[in-house]
C-alpha cells in the first residue's frame, strides 16, 4: 500500500494527531476551570503559577495577557498545573515540579499518536538522592521486562490515570456537562479498638439502664475502674482524661474480675473457671 492509499483509507495521521491533541494545545480554559480541576482557589493558583516560583512552565500570551485581561490556559497547561499540585501536596520538592510537569504534558500529547504509543499504565516513582541534593524519577509501566530497583519509600505519580481524569474533566467543560469529581475522600479513622464503638476485645456490654459497662462489672465498678485508668466514656468512645492511678489491690480486683469475664466471651476460659 502506498502512502497516498494509506492516507485515503485512514486519513492524514498528522492531522489526526493535531485534532486529537487540540484539547491539550488550544487555549480555552479559564482560571475557574483550573481551580475546579485542582481544587484550589484563584488566589492560590495565581501564587502557584507565578513565574518567580518557576513551578510550572506556562508559555504564551494567553496565560500572561497583562492587566485587565483574562488568563486562558491550554488543556496541557491545566494538566501541568494539576500534576504540580498533586506532587507538591505530598511533599515533592518544588524545584523539581517544572521538569516533572513538562514530562506529564509531553506524555499526554504523545499518547494521541495514531501509530500507537507502546507504554501503558505509566507511573513515575520519585525519590531523593545524594542526601536530597538531587531527585530521581523512575518510569514504571505495564511493558517493563525487569523489576525496577527502588528504595523502600518513594513518591508515586499515576501519570496515565491523571491524564485520563483531567482529560475527562476538560471534555465535560467543553461540552458544558457536569464535571466528574475524582477526589479521593479521606478515610475515616478506625475506632479505638479499646472503645465500645469498636469493642474489638469484647470488653464492653450495655447495662440495663443502657450505659456502657465493662463486662463482668456493674456500672459503679466500671466508673471506679475507669477513674483508676484515667479514662471515661464519651458517647461510644473511650477517652483518656488523666494519668490515672493504676495499681493497688482494688485496681487488681476489678481488673481481674473484668478480665475473667472478657476472656470467657472470647472463648478463652481460665483454669478454675466454672
Amino acid at each position: 500500500m502506498t502512502e497516498d492509499e494509506f492516507h485515503e483509507l485512514n486519513g492524514d495521521p498528522v492531522m489526526q494527531m493535531l485534532e486529537a491533541n487540540r484539547i491539550w494545545t488550544h487555549p480555552q480554559f479559564l482560571v475557574a476551570d483550573v481551580c475546579k480541576i485542582t481544587g484550589t482557589t484563584p488566589k492560590a493558583l495565581e501564587h502557584f503559577v507565578s513565574p518567580k516560583r518557576d513551578l510550572v512552565r506556562l508559555i504564551g500570551p494567553h496565560v500572561n495577557p497583562g492587566t485587565g485581561r483574562r488568563r486562558v490556559f491550554t488543556g496541557g497547561q491545566v494538566l501541568m498545573i494539576a500534576a504540580a499540585f498533586a506532587m507538591t501536596r505530598i511533599g515533592f520538592p518544588q524545584r523539581w515540579t517544572r521538569s516533572l510537569a513538562d514530562t506529564v504534558e509531553r506524555r499526554a500529547i504523545a499518547r494521541e499518536n495514531p501509530f500507537g504509543y507502546g507504554q501503558t499504565g505509566l507511573m513515575f516513582a520519585t525519590f531523593p538522592m545524594n542526601e536530597g541534593d538531587d531527585w530521581n524519577v523512575v518510569y514504571l509501566h505495564d511493558q517493563m521486562e525487569k523489576e525496577p530497583v527502588l528504595p523502600v519509600a518513594v513518591h508515586l505519580l499515576d501519570v496515565d490515570r491523571l491524564i485520563d481524569q483531567v482529560k475527562a474533566q476538560l471534555e465535560a467543560m467543553i461540552a458544558d456537562e457536569e464535571v466528574p469529581d475524582f477526589t479521593v475522600p479521606d478515610p475515616k479513622p478506625e475506632p479505638n479498638p479499646y472503645s465500645p464503638a469498636s469493642n474489638f476485645f469484647r470488653a464492653w456490654d450495655k447495662s440495663e439502664s443502657g450505659r456502657w459497662v465493662y463486662v463482668g462489672l456493674t456500672e459503679e465498678e466500671t466508673d471506679e475502674l475507669l477513674e483508676m485508668q484515667g479514662s471515661e466514656i464519651q458517647g461510644d468512645d473511650l477517652v483518656i482524661v488523666s494519668e490515672g492511678r493504676r495499681g493497688g489491690e482494688r485496681f487488681l480486683e476489678l481488673h481481674d474480675k473484668h478480665e475473667r469475664e472478657r476472656l470467657k466471651r472470647c472463648g478463652m476460659g481460665l483454669e478454675g473457671d466454672d
